[in-house]
């Protein structure tokens, strides 16, 4: 049995998803998001992330984490800020030897759909769906479960395939 914690980095909205894998079939065990507050200052955001991925983590114990990595931007201070709130979460992972992973948002949509083109709605409904959720998933939440599936399947079907960081 494989825990699998996969984060959806952002400044305003972090997204959290955990699944456990059980020879190679995935369940679900819990997501959430973080608001940071668009009105807090930049600090206080990433101390949030922060603090907030290390809980979970030591709440849920997973073994591999993957985070979805910084997609290329038009505005480049956009991807600094979104760089360092991946940071921030980055930093909580540390330590403990722990298996940490990244996925383009492109890989996750391939591996999720078959569509590296896929809308976010699109990825929304097939977690939902291999997830069995019937509930309410946020966006972020659902892609970060989307990042863990695709943890999942990658590190189960094709080994050589992950890029650990």
């Amino acid at each position: 049995m494989t825990v699998i914690l996969g984060i959806d980095p952002g400044t305003n909205i972090t997204g959290y998803g955990i699944i456990k894998l059980d020879e190679s079939k995935p369940t679900y065990l819990h997501h959430e998001i973080l608001k940071t507050g668009l009105k807090n200052m930049y600090t206080l955001k990433l101390s949030l992330i922060y603090d907030n991925t290390k809980r979970l983590i030591e709440q849920y114990k997973p073994d591999d984490i993957a985070l979805e990595s910084v997609f290329f931007s038009v505005n480049a201070g956009t991807a600094i800020k979104l760089g360092q709130a991946r940071g921030a979460a980055l930093s909580a992972c540390s330590g403990e030897h722990r298996n940490i992973y990244e996925y383009s948002p492109r890989r996750v949509k391939m591996v999720i759909t078959g569509n590296g083109a896929a809308d976010k709605m699109e990825v929304q409904k097939f977690v939902k769906r291999k997830l069995r959720l019937r509930r309410k998933l946020e966006e972020d939440a659902s892609d970060a479960l989307g990042v863990a599936l695709c943890h999942g399947v990658t590190s189960t079907d094709t080994p050589d395939d992950i890029k650990p960081i």
